[in-house]
Parts: C-alpha cells; sequence; structure tokens
C-alpha cells in the first residue's frame, strides 16, 4: 500500500498496511487499464510491494491515484479536451494525485514521465533501470504537458520489437496511424495490371513510356489512382495518414504536359514538384477526411509556386542530400531554403531525417550534436512532425543512445540534449559511462577540427585521415580499454560497453585494407615480396564478426551483409592470397587497351596480388576492384617471358541491387600470343547469369552478393601474352531502376597458372 509521509504533502511511501490505492473509470478504456497496470507494475518492481488497481465505482477511499476520464477528475473540472491526443495533466487534491491524459496515449505518457521523475529510466528495449525503495515523491505542483511536435517516431526503436519501449519513449506508431506508407504509386496503379494496356499512364522518358513513376498531367491515371486509393480505405477506415507518393527512383515522367505543369507551378520545367501538387491535390479533394501524404524528396523537394497544398495534404519533406557533420542550416542551405519555402504553403509538414550511415551502419557516426539544433531549427519552420529514420535493425552505431536522444527531444525539443546523453551513458554503460563519454566528445571535436564532411552514404575509409586517423583510433581504443576495465566484473554493463566497441572495431578493418606496408594495413609483403595478411588484423576481424553475431546485428550495409557474410567476403580475399604462390601472373605488366574509370584503381592493380571484398558494393572506391565504367575491359598482360599456362581466371564483381550499376560481363575472352602480334587459342567464358532478367530477391533484398569466376582452362599452352576483353553490358537494363544510365563492371585480378 502506498500512505503519505507525515510532513509532506507529495511524499508517499510504499508500506504494504495502509491507504494508496491506483483508481482507474468504472468502464476504462484499454489505454487506462494498460496505464494503471505499468504504474502498479513499475511500483512493484521498485519496492515488492503490490499497489491494487481498482474500479472506481469500488472504490471508498481517500488516498488515491486516479488514472485517466475518472469521474473523481472530471468534477474537478480537468480540461481533457485541452489535452489533444497525447498530453496529460497532474494534478493534486488532498490525498489524491490524478494523472489525466488526452484521446489516444495522454494518460500512458503522463505515468511514464511520472516514472521517470521518480527515477525510473527504460534506456533501450532489454535494460530499464529500477530505483529501489518504498518511498517516493510526486511532481510538487499542477502540470499540463502538450507535446509541440505531433507525430514523433524514429525506427531506432520498432514497436514490432518492442512496444512497451516505444510507448515509454511517446512514439508514434505508424501502424496505427497509416494506412499506407510512401513509394505508394505502383501499389496504387500497379504497373503489372496497367502497364502493357495503357503505356500512357506512366512516365515518358526519351520518347519511350516506363512503369517508373505516374504521368501526372493523364486525367485517367488520377481517376484510377483515386479509385484504388477509396478501396484500400475501405479496408482500414480507422488510419489517418494515407500516402500518394514517388516511386524511389528519379525517373520522372516528360511528356510535354507534366513539363508544362511543372512550368507553371515551379516557373521551371526542372522542378517537379508542381506536377505533383496539382495530382495530390486531386486525391485529396476527392477524399477530404483523410490526410493524404506526399513526399517532397530529391527531385520533387523544391516548394511549387503558384499553388498550394491542399489542407489535407501531407508533405513528407527528406533532406537526404544534407551532410551531417554540422546542423543541416550550416551545411545545407538549398534544403533550408526549400524548408522555408514549404513552411509558408504547407499546412502539415513531416520531416523525414536521416541519422545514419546507410551504406556502413555499424561505423562511427559522429553527428549527436546536431540533433537538437536540427530539430529546433524544423520545428521552427511549421514543422510538427518526424520521422528520423535508421535502419530498423539491432546493432546500428549507437542505436540505444541514438534511439533514446532523439525520442527525448522529439518529446520535448527543449530538453538539455547533453544532459540526456549524460544520463544516458552514466545509466547504460555504468562505470564505463565516463570513458563513453569521452569518446563521443574526443570523436566529435576531432571531426569539427578538421571539417570532414559527414554524410550518410559515406565511409571510414573516407575519415581515415580524419576523425579516424590512426592517431585518434589509437585514442578510441585506449578509451574503450579503460570501459571495458571498468566494468569487468559486471557482465551487463560489459556487454553494453563492447557493443558500443563494434563501430572501432569495424572501421579499423575496413581502413585497413586501403593501405598496403603501414602499421595499420591489411595488406603487407613478406621476406619474398608476396602480399600476406595481417595476423592482427585478421584477429580483430574474428572478434567482431563473433561479437556482431552475439548482440544481434544481422546487417552491417543498409540492404545486405550479415556479419558471417562478411567474414566470408574477408575469407576469400585471404583464400585467394594464398593460391597466388602458384601464380605466374603476380607483378607482372598491363598493357591498357581501353581505360578504366578514374573513380575506381587502375589497371596495374590486376596484378598487384591484392583482392577486392565483395562486401563494399555501396562504395567500392577504396577497396581493390578495377572497374570499367560504360565501357569494355580490355588489355594484354606480359607475362615477361614465355611460359606454359594451365588456366587463366578473373572473378567480377555483381552486387545484384537494383540501386546500382554494377554487373557482370556478358562474356570474358582470353586469347595467347607468343610474340604479341600473333593471337590463338581464343577461349570465350560466358556470363551463366542474364543480364536482361531482374535479380532474384526476398523481402526487396538480394538473396546473394556475390563474385563470379570467369576461368578458362588451357590446354598444351605457351604464351607471353594474353589478350583479355570483358564485354560490357554498358547500360543498365530495363528492369533496372536506372534504366539506360551507364553500367560498371569490375575485376580485382587476373590471376595465370
Amino acid at each position: 500500500m502506498i500512505v503519505l509521509l507525515p510532513g509532506c504533502n507529495n511524499r508517499l511511501k510504499i508500506n504494504g498496511k495502509t491507504g494508496y490505492q491506483i483508481v482507474i473509470p468504472t468502464q476504462a478504456d484499454t489505454i487506462e487499464k494498460y496505464s494503471a497496470e505499468e504504474l502498479s507494475h513499475y511500483l512493484f518492481e521498485m519496492s515488492h510491494v503490490n499497489l491494487p488497481v481498482v474500479e472506481e465505482k469500488e472504490y471508498n477511499g481517500n488516498k488515491a491515484i486516479y488514472i485517466g476520464r475518472t469521474n473523481y477528475a472530471t468534477k474537478l473540472n480537468v480540461d481533457f479536451t485541452r489535452l489533444e491526443e497525447d498530453g496529460y495533466a497532474y494534478r493534486h487534491q488532498n490525498n489524491n494525485f490524478i494523472i489525466a491524459g488526452g484521446s489516444r496515449k495522454g494518460v500512458l505518457y503522463g505515468v511514464y514521465d511520472l516514472l521517470e521523475i521518480l527515477g525510473f529510466r527504460k534506456y533501450a528495449s532489454d535494460y530499464t533501470y529500477i530505483p529501489k525503495g518504498n518511498s517516493v515523491i510526486l511532481p510538487k505542483n499542477d502540470t499540463v504537458y502538450i507535446p509541440r511536435i505531433k507525430y514523433r517516431t524514429t525506427s531506432y526503436m520498432s514497436s514490432k520489437n518492442n512496444a512497451e519501449c516505444f510507448n515509454w519513449h511517446k512514439l508514434s506508431s505508424q501502424k496505427e496511424t497509416w494506412g499506407s506508407f510512401v513509394h505508394t504509386f505502383n501499389s496504387l496503379v500497379p504497373p503489372e495490371k496497367y502497364f502493357n494496356t495503357h503505356p500512357e499512364y506512366y512516365a515518358l522518358r526519351n520518347g519511350k513510356r516506363m512503369p517508373t513513376q505516374l504521368c501526372h498531367s493523364n486525367p485517367e491515371v488520377a481517376d484510377i489512382l483515386i479509385n484504388n486509393l477509396k478501396k484500400q480505405i475501405e479496408e482500414k477506415p480507422q488510419m489517418k495518414y494515407w500516402s500518394v507518393s514517388q516511386n524511389d527512383n528519379d525517373k520522372a515522367c516528360l511528356c510535354d504536359n507534366c513539363v508544362k505543369l511543372n512550368e507553371k507551378y515551379g516557373g521551371d520545367k526542372n522542378r517537379n514538384s508542381g506536377a505533383i501538387i496539382y495530382f495530390v491535390n486531386k486525391v485529396a479533394k476527392a477524399i477530404p477526411d483523410k490526410m493524404i501524404s506526399t513526399l517532397a524528396y530529391w527531385y520533387t523537394r523544391e516548394a511549387p509556386d503558384n499553388i498550394q497544398p491542399e489542407p489535407n495534404v501531407n508533405i513528407m519533406l527528406c533532406n537526404i542530400e544534407s551532410l551531417r557533420h554540422r546542423p543541416v542550416f550550416e551545411t545545407d542551405q538549398a534544403f533550408s531554403k526549400d524548408l522555408k519555402n514549404w513552411g509558408k504553403i504547407a499546412k502539415d509538414i513531416m520531416i523525414w531525417d536521416y541519422n545514419i550511415q546507410f551504406s556502413n551502419m555499424v561505423s562511427p557516426f559522429p553527428n549527436l550534436h546536431t540533433i537538437k539544433p536540427n530539430i529546433n531549427f524544423f520545428t521552427d519552420n511549421n514543422v510538427n512532425a518526424f520521422f528520423m529514420q535508421a535502419a530498423g535493425i539491432e546493432g546500428c552505431e549507437m542505436a540505444e543512445l541514438r534511439g533514446y536522444l532523439i525520442a527525448k527531444l522529439l518529446w520535448n525539443p527543449d530538453a538539455d540534449d547533453n544532459a540526456i546523453i549524460d544520463d544516458f551513458v552514466n545509466g547504460y554503460y555504468g562505470k564505463g559511462g565516463p570513458y563513453i563519454r569521452q569518446y563521443i566528445d574526443t570523436m566529435c571535436y576531432s571531426l569539427l577540427k578538421t571539417n570532414h564532411q559527414l554524410g550518410i552514404f559515406g565511409s571510414p575509409e573516407e575519415a581515415k585521415d580524419t576523425y579516424l586517423s590512426a592517431e585518434m583510433m589509437d585514442e578510441y581504443n585506449r578509451l574503450f580499454d579503460k570501459a571495458e576495465k571498468a566494468v569487468e566484473n559486471n557482465p551487463e554493463m560489459l556487454r553494453h560497453v563492447q557493443a558500443a566497441r563494434l563501430p572501432i572495431m569495424y572501421a579499423q578493418i575496413q581502413i585497413s585494407r586501403t593501405e598496403t606496408d603501414t602499421p595499420r594495413s591489411l595488406f603487407k609483403h613478406d621476406a619474398n615480396g608476396r602480399v600476406v595478411a595481417d595476423t592482427a588484423i585478421k584477429s580483430l576481424l574474428n572478434k567482431f564478426v563473433d561479437r556482431a553475431n552475439k548482440h544481434g546485428i544481422i546487417r552491417l550495409r543498409e540492404r545486405s551483409i550479415p556479419p558471417d557474410k562478411y567474414l566470408e567476403s574477408y575469407n576469400r580475399i585471404f583464400n585467394k592470397m594464398n593460391e597466388m604462390d602458384s601464380a605466374i601472373s603476380f607483378n607482372k605488366k598491363i598493357i591498357p587497351v581501353t581505360s578504366p574509370s578514374k573513380n575506381y584503381k587502375g589497371l596495374e592493380a590486376l596484378t598487384d596480388g591484392i583482392f577486392g571484398s565483395f562486401e563494399d558494393w555501396r562504395d567500392v572506391r577504396f577497396d581493390n576492384w578495377v572497374g570499367c565504367e560504360e565501357d569494355h575491359m580490355n588489355f594484354i598482360l606480359d607475362l615477361g617471358e614465355v611460359k606454359p599456362i594451365r588456366s587463366v581466371n578473373m572473378d567480377f564483381f555483381d552486387a545484384k541491387d537494383t540501386w546500382y550499376q554494377m554487373f557482370l560481363p556478358e562474356y570474358v575472352t582470353y586469347a595467347t600470343s607468343v610474340d604479341g602480334k600473333n593471337y590463338d587459342n581464343v577461349v570465350k567464358v560466358a556470363n551463366p547469369n542474364d543480364p536482361n532478367q531482374p535479380y532474384d530477391t526476398v523481402d526487396n533484398m538480394p538473396r546473394d552478393i556475390y563474385v563470379q569466376s570467369f576461368q578458362a582452362n588451357m590446354k598444351n599452352c605457351k604464351a607471353r601474352y594474353i589478350k583479355v576483353h570483358a564485354e560490357n553490358i554498358l547500360r543498365c537494363p530495363s528492369w533496372h531502376v536506372r534504366a539506360g544510365d551507364p553500367a560498371t563492371i569490375f575485376s580485382d585480378e587476373i590471376v595465370v597458372k
């Protein structure tokens, strides 16, 4: 039970003898019942005393915590309408304490905020701090809190994984409010149903209709979409938001009428928001009782002129291009201008913000200092809804801290972000917290001092001379050594600290393959001049993969590479290096016939004995792949003298991802010559995969990312020269999201035995 401590109007003591109960309305709804159960549960966890929950009709005492829309609260003139959906109020009356809430989850949020005031913390879905004792101090003053931001969510905390954690941090649930969510043109006007018979419903590109986007000027398209959307709404009538938004590509319709719409409403045929707002307004007028959401993203990010979104149109504004080392109003003036312009014409704006390095999700990404100023900037410009995107999976860099900080600032943008970080690191990492905080601050200082341009599609390799320099990496590892030592006798805290260290381990591994014969390089030459792998890096790699698996990390990059596949990629390198003892092509001369792309390694890298990692498909600039963009790969290998040849092999890299313009060659031919003039023994090795067929995927992700060998076995062959031709498909095929754009082929070595 709970009794008042004598002489203290706001101190309650739990002791099991007399007094307090939790009172809910006689006909309490689900949220009110759950709120009371949560309060009772956590007070029991604190004191090991059960505080009963009773309906108001059964309660006749004078010491209660009233939860929700009780008659008692109504008699005291608690204004529930003022609390909107998610607001709450605390009120004292004699010995009673009232927690009232808005129409959605306000009362539940009031309970969780009360628990936070009492010292409870939910730092992560699997770690809640519960204070111990038998007394609590309730808020002294009556309180009303109504959140300024009306829609708050982040994929750092998924409601699928832990609904209580999601609710504790007052995050809005997509599945409770959204009937459909972004990139919906294909689901509303499916190409498989309409394209063959009505190609005019879709984008005109270079004189050809393609099912990349819809044609916004075609009135039949709007009619079909509205009809199909109404059918979807009938299935989920309770949902508030319905997305009518572009597919995830930049292949907009360029027909004369769509161009005219963009010119009319933007003054610029290259600004595509005019046509899409014209189109979405039609939908909004036809369905006035729902919020129709559309993206201002990529090629539609600029606000239009001479047209305003309908009042029930939600603008989902995305800043995917913005750099992240400083607040966006400093690094991205163009986006800042767009935000202000949308703020002048739109009634409802949601920011889709990006808070992770998608191409390397476990890599250090020191942007914590920008989150609060960004949120404040957005809310100052008419933004009242946020989706703070991460990967939605376990184990992203500092995921627990990021989710915690973001949720706190979305609930209260005026909160002290440094105090939130301090609270988290000391609570979640225990005695290791001060060292983790020093690590965060040291990396941030190094980032700003070196003025590194931090992007969401960057890589640790890009930062190897700035905030991830050898000197700074030594300092970070020193701090983590201290943090691990401080918690070595606390298994739970040690697990938290070791998870926080994974990004540094990952960065060290990735950077190691960009250098040769340096203290931190993976590749070193032995006494015989052969390339070997550094044993310390190999040991670090295995430790990283083992820890990543133990911490539940399922992917290291946005759409691919589980830890075991990451290890497999590196093991391929080690196995290939071991096979080089029998190769006669090592360090031999390459005579170029066509030139590779300057974005990647030169042709000489084909015989340096260093192989590429197939896990790096998001950005192969820093790896050991030679790429030929929109050109075939042609060169001659000079072995230096006539030698017997048993086999010739080149491995080519295929990301199997519809965003990246990376493909296997159609075929590779090898021809041999003794004198470098007359070539014979031509062997053609065909690609066993059809480039005109879409990639086989599971859940929209490629089944695998792989390297394909193009090996030719030679019989009775002696030669000095080998002429190689790898046939590039040159342009992305029609099924690819970048159909018609340049295609690139990649190989790491030519191995002759």
